[in-house]
Order: C-alpha cells, then structure tokens, then sequence
C-alpha cells in the first residue's frame, strides 16, 4: 500500500491545522482478489459506493478474444453515445447502459466485448437468450469463432469434454446452482472461477435477484461489469443494491426521441374495462380475497375482448401476442380460439417451432398466446398488438418487458400510432386499484394512453352488455367452465391446463 502526499506529511503549517490532510493526497491499495468483493460489500456498508474503471489497453495478463466487428456493421448515434460513456482513453467504465427493447441492447453489448477484446462472458436470463446471442456474435455482427465460444447450458452436449472458451454465454441459474452439479459442470465452473475475466455483461439485468449477484460476481470475476436492461424498475426497490454491485447508470435513452426519429414504434396504450358477468359478480362478493384473484382473471367478458380483439387486428394484418402470467387463460382461451400458445411446459424445440412460424410472415399462426416465458430474451420483430389478460398485480416492470415486445420499428407505416398495447381489467374488481399503478407509470414515460368500456361487434352490439347485460358468454357453458377453472384447487388447475396445452400444443 502506497501513500502519496506532500514532501513532508508531519508538516502540517499553511494547511489549515495538524487534523487537515493534504488535498493532493492519494492512496494506491493492491487488493487480493479473494477479498475483493468482501471490500466492495463493507464500503457499501460504509455508504462508500466504489467506482470502477478497466484499464484494458494496458492489460497483459488478461486473455485475448479475436473477435472484429463484420463489414457493415452499423451502430446508431445513441447505441454510439453510450458506448461513449462507458470508454474512454483505453479504460472502460462498470455500471448500466438502459436502452428501451428493440433498441440494439444486444449490439451495444456486443460492441463493448469486441472493443475491449479480452476475454468475456454474457449471463442471460434463458436457454433461448443464450442461443440467440451466440446467433448474433457468430452470424450478424462480428466474426468471432464458435470454436472460442462456450454455451454453458443444462443439456451439455456442446460444452462437455471441451476447453472453456474466451467467450461464455451462460444463464444466472447455471453459474448460481445450488444443487449438486455433475463432475463435468462442476469442472466447468471451476475453470470459470480460475480465469480473470475482461468483461462480464449482464443482460436483463434487473430480472434477477440482487443477491444472486454476489453469487455470478464470485464465480465470475471480471475487471469490467456491463449491466443490460430496458428499465431500471423493480417493486422490491433492490434495483438500488444492483447499482452498487455493478455501478452507476451510464446512459440511458429517452423512447420518444428514439420513436420521433423512426428507431421505435409509435405505441398507444389501451385499458379495456371487462365488466364481470352477473354469475362472476355473485361468485366474487361471497368469496375470499385470494379467489377474488382467480374470479377476475377468469372473467369470461375478458375471453370476449381477447376473441373481439384478435379478429379484429388479424383481420387488419397485424402479428398478435396474448400475454397472461397466470397459466389458466393462457391455455383455456387459445384452446376455444383455435390459436396456438407457448408456455414454460415447452421444450426448447416446441417453443422454437412456434417462434418460427410466428415470424414467418406467410404461416398462419398470426396470433400467439404466451405465459410469462415470453417476458423477456425473445426477438419477436413483427408483433405489433399486445393483449395483456392478467399482470402481476401492478408490476411495471411486467409492463416495461411486455411491452418492449411490440417497441421494434415498424416500417411502411404513416398513421399516428403503428402499435397497440390492451391491458383488460376486470371493472369493480381490487385488480382496478392495480391497473391504476401500471396506468400511472405509463403516463409518466409518456406513452398515450386511454380507456375503453364497450367493444361493438359488426352489427353495433357491445360484446360486454348484449345476452340481456349478461355478455357474450354469460349464462354459457363457456361461462361454467371458466368458473370451474377459477375456483377449483390451484394444483387441480395447473394440471388440468398443463393436460390441455399437452392435448393442443401440435395444433
């Protein structure tokens, strides 16, 4: 440890008295790198958040990674302005890049491995995240080896038996297991924790939870941390201790300057008000407050605006995601609208198959239901119309990542607003008091909002009020079997709607 002060420190004349020190003292303090993190925990403890800059440039020990960015690789002004605030001199900057989705987070990312050259890994959220980043470092935008690149997934085919490469994409879960790992993961691991690594990006960064991080940071000990996220929101306030475990913001970027200049899409934002059927209403004011939850998911008035809704945009061309975080709506509306659905039940290989006939612009799956395993990490470049049955009560992060899914640019499009974000609530119900803290938050990012009560069908009938008020499904078999779904045993349910979606997904 090195002091630096001035010639003399015992003299303390001319400097404002013997308990002043000097203002051009700096301290140099080599830290072991077995203690490092527990420094960093005790100067939060301190309230003494740690800055950290990479002097990559200067870097002789680190591993190389060749990897250059392709011919034609073409970085927008703002992906390039933040990229500025992270480098600087041949040092880089820790901390957070916030760029809406669609915006290029996965490229601002990549552009930061290939600058600092070193060698690198990505944590992703998902199993498809991973396989779509090394899609883009291999195929899109730089020229790195597959050789170079390790996947460190649970089904180890491509990583068992092999050497780590210089660049690792892996999951949270996988570096942060707590369970017994096989001798080859666990061997895996233990070359992951001998390399000091030049950069870790960390994508969906404000997905995971906070004390994970100490986890990923020990296993994986890089000189540069990259966090990646469409929104620095969660409910639980932890964002905070992210911040100090990465570093600060470095930039983020404003969605409406990004949608006036033609990088995003023009999004309106609709509440839909579902009034519950007489039968539900009943249901709902004799039952106790968890099944209240179940009753105004379940809404049948909610299965009619999904039904209006999606003919009505298919009809108009539109691609369609129905999101629900709750698994029942998923499977039971998809089932009677002869749709197709995704869920976390999927295999890699059914949810890519899905995946691929939904971007296809000539397949017929022009409408995809999907439960939260669509949150996040899916490239879905044409959908343009999201259609949210039930939410997380009133998470706005949920409603950040949902929709980002809709926020890519929509080109050969002139009207004011070229996509459509419906949120259907249960009207009179507690999940009103929820819409109402999702409603604020978008107002306050600015995105236009309204609230619609009726849905009128061809012949001028509101979907909600026709059958005698009851609605289009009430006093139907419809109507009881959604009452059934909503009432029943949550375990009953599960395995009843994961028995439907087994019965149905090869549709």
């Amino acid at each position: 440890m090195d002091g630096k002060g001035g010639d003399d420190d015992d003299d303390t004349e001319g400097r404002g008295g013997p308990n002043q020190v000097a203002a051009s003292q700096m301290w140099q303090i080599e830290i072991d790198r077995g203690m490092y993190l527990g420094v960093k925990q005790q100067c939060l403890k301190l309230n003494l958040p740690c800055l950290e800059e990479y002097d990559f440039a200067n870097d002789k020990v680190t591993p190389d990674l060749k990897i250059e960015a392709r011919p034609g690789t073409f970085i927008r002004s703002y992906q390039e302005k933040s990229l500025s605030k992270m480098f600087s001199h041949g040092r880089a900057r820790s901390g957070f890049i916030v760029l809406p989705c669609g915006a290029g987070k996965t490229l601002v990312g990549i552009s930061a491995v290939a600058n600092i050259k070193k060698c690198a890994a990505v944590i992703c959220n998902t199993s498809m995240a991973v396989t779509q980043w090394k899609q883009q470092f291999t195929s899109t935008w730089t020229d790195v080896k597959e050789s170079d690149i390790t996947c460190f997934l649970s089904k180890g085919a491509e990583w068992q038996g092999k050497k780590l490469g210089s660049l690792l994409i892996t999951t949270y879960p996988m570096i942060t297991l707590d369970k017994k790992r096989s001798k080859a993961g666990e061997d895996l691991i233990e070359q992951i924790k001998k390399r000091q690594w030049g950069l870790i990006v960390l994508d969906e960064v404000h997905l995971s939870f906070a004390e994970k991080f100490w986890q990923v940071l020990n296993v994986c000990n890089a000189h540069c941390k990259l966090g990646l996220t469409a929104t620095l929101v969660r409910e639980d306030d932890k964002i905070k201790e992210l911040k100090n475990l990465i570093g600060p913001k470095l930039y983020e970027a404003d969605w409406q300057d990004l949608a006036n200049q033609g990088y995003l899409a023009r999004v309106q934002c609709v509440e839909v008000w579902c009034p519950m059927t007489p039968l539900f209403m009943k249901q709902y004011l004799e039952s106790t407050p968890r099944q209240r939850k179940d009753l105004w998911i379940m809404n049948p008035n909610k299965l009619a605006a999904v039904e209006y809704l999606v003919a009505y945009w298919e009809e108009e061309g539109h691609k369609i995601i129905v999101f629900s975080d709750d698994l029942r709506p998923v499977v039971a509306y998809s089932d009677w609208l002869q749709r197709r659905c995704m869920t976390g039940d999927d295999g890699a290989y059914e949810r890519e198959e899905v995946l691929s006939k939904f971007r296809d612009p000539n397949s017929e799956v022009k409408t995809l239901f999907m439960s939260s395993v669509g949150d996040a990490a899916i490239d879905l470049p044409d959908a343009s119309v999201i259609i949210q049955i039930s939410s997380n009560f009133g998470s706005r992060q949920k409603e950040a990542q949902r929709l980002g899914r809709i926020l890519r640019p929509k080109p050969g499009s002139n009207a004011r607003f070229n996509a459509h974000f419906y949120t259907l609530v249960s009207q009179d119900t507690q999940e009103m008091y929820y819409s109402t803290k999702r409603q604020r938050y978008l107002v306050d990012q600015g995105y236009a909002f309204k609230v619609v009560t009726k849905l009128e069908d061809r012949s001028g009938a509101d979907v909600f009020t026709c059958r005698r008020g009851a609605g289009k499904y009430g006093g139907t078999e419809m109507e009881k079997e959604l009452l059934t779904l909503a009432i029943e045993d949550r375990s009953e349910a599960k395995a009843r709607a994961a028995a439907r979606a087994g019965d149905t997904g090869g549709r």
